[in-house]
């Protein structure tokens, strides 16, 4: 990690990412009229939605980011392999989003809408309802325990071969 990858490019990368979707997400929405438009629009029409609600659901969006992100990051560190952790973890998402809108239809599986992260982003209807506290936790927790998964498998790697 002391290369030239782990001190300086990939700080910079990723710090890179994250600033550019971070202020995209807000003020380049706001710069670009959208965020405005928005918030402008439900006034004028009188959508019933808050700015309360617009941040608790950027909040979700926030939390079901950094779940899937950290998925992608422990099949990384485990595996080495680009394409197995990007794969995967879209993957991942992929099935999650048919599985949260697909198994309540069936008998007997609705449960396991409980198994997908869009069902923690979206499931409480945070544009209508504002935060459900419950839902970023496990988001949260779902995060932080791929984070530490990610540790490990880095960790058990041989990076200097």
């Amino acid at each position: 990690m002391r290369s030239e990858i782990g001190a300086v490019y990939g700080p910079l990368v990723i710090a890179t990412t994250a600033i550019t979707s971070a202020a995209g997400s807000t003020a380049g929405e706001e710069e670009d009229g959208i965020l405005v438009g928005l918030i402008a629009g439900v006034a004028i029409g009188g959508g019933g939605v808050s700015l309360l609600n617009l941040t608790a659901l950027a909040l979700h969006l926030a939390f079901f980011g950094f779940a899937v992100g950290a998925l992608a990051l422990a099949l990384a560190a485990a595996t080495g392999r680009r394409a197995l952790a990007s794969g995967g973890a879209a993957g991942f998402a992929l099935l999650g989003f048919l599985i949260n809108g697909f198994a309540p239809l069936v008998d007997g599986a609705g449960w396991l809408k409980y198994l997908s992260p869009f069902y923690y982003y979206a499931g409480s209807d945070p544009i209508g309802s504002g935060l459900d506290l419950g839902h970023l936790a496990i988001l949260a927790a779902v995060s932080l325990a791929l984070t530490v998964v990610a540790l490990v498998g880095i960790s058990r790697r041989d990076l200097r071969a």
